[in-house]
């Protein structure tokens, strides 16, 4: 392609994180271009007929390049609602494991639109509650984890449903009426576990697999961020404690102790000692 419609691709590419036949049109430039834009790399297609810039692609995480995908799905689908995986993706919430290629919207049953391998359709008998997420129709919060509850595994989704509690997205009243919203519909059994052992104390990831696995065996359940204290006053603050077993738990991944990119300026071997 010819160096002036590279520049003009590339014009639109650094306004624009989607960018569509539509959105070059104005420029003088078609589908045809951003085609031969995408053959030049300087741009990646990310769905029919959307693309991105390259660099901008390169730089995401798997989040964010899923969220980019439903983003152009958003402007593609006529008035969508965005639910399961495509409204975590939008509310960003932690998946434990790889996010799929296609984009989940629900819809009304009876509608006649079947799933592709594209696009995953939900038939709801009663329209979910919704919220505006960057300009897109998307399942509430709270109607996300009970949905995602339903098709996750437990410990992928009680770890979404901890982060929703814990960061304030949704309240576990909320939770409770969007689980009661659904009714005996297929997967509530599996959405009540997750809800009825969501907690919005775990802090990480790592703290709401480890209390998964130990519901999944079990185990007594714990408490959550307990306050140890002595004579002197508090020791410290545990992840998990058995006050029956006088027994403490905790979850500490590979992020404590590295050197760059956190608060804690101590020495590596400092921290370990402290612990």
């Amino acid at each position: 392609m010819d160096l002036a419609t590279l520049e003009a691709v590339r014009a639109v590419a650094a306004r624009l994180p989607v960018v569509t036949a539509a959105d070059v049109a104005r420029r003088g430039l078609d589908g045809m271009d951003l085609r031969a834009a995408c053959l030049a790399g300087e741009l990646v297609r990310i769905r029919f007929g959307a693309y991105t810039s390259a660099r901008t692609w390169a730089s995401l995480d798997a989040l964010e390049q899923y969220r980019l995908r439903v983003l152009a799905a958003g402007r593609a689908f006529k008035d969508p609602i965005f639910s399961h995986d495509s409204a975590a993706a939008l509310w960003r919430l932690p998946r434990v494991g790889a996010w799929p290629a296609g984009i989940h919207v629900s819809a009304p049953e009876g509608r006649g639109a079947r799933s592709v391998p594209s696009v995953r359709r939900h038939a709801v008998s009663v329209a979910p509650s919704t919220e505006q997420v960057e300009g897109l129709r998307t399942t509430t919060a709270a109607r996300t984890v009970v949905d995602i509850g339903r098709s996750w595994s437990f410990s992928a989704a009680l770890s979404a449903a901890d982060h929703v509690l814990h960061t304030g997205l949704a309240s576990a009243e909320e939770l409770r009426g969007e689980l009661q919203a659904i009714g005996t519909s297929p997967g509530s059994r599996r959405a009540r576990r997750v809800v009825l052992s969501s907690d919005g104390r775990a802090e990480s990831v790592g703290e709401s697999l480890s209390r998964a696995r130990m519901t999944e065996l079990g185990l007594a359940a714990p408490v959550l961020q307990h306050e140890v204290v002595d004579g002197q006053g508090t020791i410290g603050r545990v992840d998990f404690w058995w006050p029956g077993l006088g027994l403490v738990g905790e979850f500490d991944g590979r992020l404590k102790y590295r050197v760059h990119g956190i608060g804690d300026r101590r020495l590596v071997e400092e921290r370990v000692w402290a612990d």
